[in-house]
């Protein structure tokens, strides 16, 4: 049937099929480009949120802490009991744990009162026990329900991973009076989970939190810093499976192999058309969907891709259709408009699956 084409049909079919493959690299090139970059930026990010020299880009690099000075060294731990609310879309979850602060000398320093959350409001605050003993340790417990905000990276979502920390520091005494010390006694319960989630780490550090102020306090320059130590909890939480990934665009899916399945239809047939017409609305309506899963953001990512490669494929597929529609109706050349067909179907086939393989193997975590 190839032979039975004239010169110029051959060359036309051939353009067409090397532009779709030019087009459709272009789009993975970015995609995965933008996508891994991100999964490689996060990571790094992780690392210095959690590495108590360093801070992540943008934030304000803490002050050196004296080796010495009249403070007073504070024992601090953690145990996360468990994980009630988590919401990408609302940009923030909450937890309810165990605070404990073990330290020598007086007992009216009271950190369980003076202890306030980093980017989070304190929902619940309960003294559970508090003790001085003879040898002048003194103790507290306390247990708290929180909400943290975090601005959620959802270029991945949703094969998504995150590291949501709950950040906590002295509200009165600055590094120059008291300094926290993790203890080794934190963990996190089993009970914690999040849906669709699995925890795949926990770890506690404690960073200098450096403010570019004094807080208008008359006793320093305008130009003064406070800093003061944070003890900081993070949980490593990574998406379990792809199955979120498939059921949030099953109807996109559905609406692309409709639009192969159209091009089996000969151009004089009304479902021809009717097809991918159908299935580009169809996508629309998933798009619409899994948006308000996710909150608003001028950036691009996996689901944004995915979706636009979706639409711009029925796109494609609606006028290879309407093209081979003129050549087989108006042209009355039954050869050239099958050929056309096969070469469209084959050609958006290999790519299209080619790139739903590709982007979210990039963006899956292992």
């Amino acid at each position: 049937m190839w032979n039975a084409l004239a010169p110029g049909q051959q060359r036309f079919i051939k353009f067409w099929v090397g532009g779709i493959v030019a087009i459709y690299v272009a789009i993975i090139v970015v995609a995965l480009f933008v996508i891994s970059n991100e999964k490689q930026q996060s990571k790094r990010n992780h690392a210095l949120r959690m590495d108590p020299a360093k801070a992540e880009p943008g934030q304000t690099a803490p002050d050196p802490l004296p080796a010495t000075g009249n403070f007073v060294t504070v024992h601090t731990g953690m145990y996360v009991e468990n994980i009630e609310t988590f919401s990408i879309r609302d940009l923030n979850w909450s937890a309810n744990f165990y605070v404990w602060f073990r330290w020598q000398g007086s007992p009216e320093l009271n950190p369980a009162g003076t202890m306030q959350l980093v980017d989070a409001t304190i929902d619940k605050r309960e003294l559970v026990e508090s003790y001085a003993g003879p040898d002048g340790t003194n103790y507290q417990r306390v247990r708290i329900t929180a909400r943290m905000f975090k601005h959620f990276n959802t270029t991945r979502v949703p094969l998504d991973d995150h590291l949501m920390t709950i950040g906590m520091e002295d509200s009165v005494h600055d590094a120059s009076q008291l300094r926290y010390v993790a203890d080794t006694a934190s963990n996190i319960s089993s009970r914690a989970k999040i849906p669709g989630y699995d925890v795949t780490g926990f770890e506690t550090v404690v960073k200098g939190h450096t403010y570019k102020t004094s807080y208008g306090d008359p006793r320093f320059t305008n130009s003064s810093r406070k800093t003061f130590t944070k003890f900081v909890v993070g949980i490593s939480v990574k998406r379990a499976s792809m199955g979120l990934y498939f059921k949030l665009l099953l109807g996109l899916f559905a609406g692309i192999l409709l639009t192969f399945a159209s091009f089996f239809v000969r151009p004089s047939e009304g479902s021809r058309f009717s097809f991918p017409t159908a299935a580009y609305f169809g996508a629309v309506a998933n798009s619409y969907l899994t948006g308000q899963l996710l909150p608003p953001s001028g950036t691009f990512g996996l689901i944004d891709y995915v979706q636009g490669l979706g639409l711009f494929t029925i796109s494609i597929c609606l006028a290879a259709s309407l093209y081979s529609g003129i050549i087989y109706n108006i042209r009355k050349d039954e050869t050239f408009s099958k050929m056309l067909d096969r070469a469209t179907r084959a050609t958006i086939l290999i790519v299209y699956v080619a790139a739903n393989i590709a982007l979210p193997f990039a963006a899956f975590s292992r």
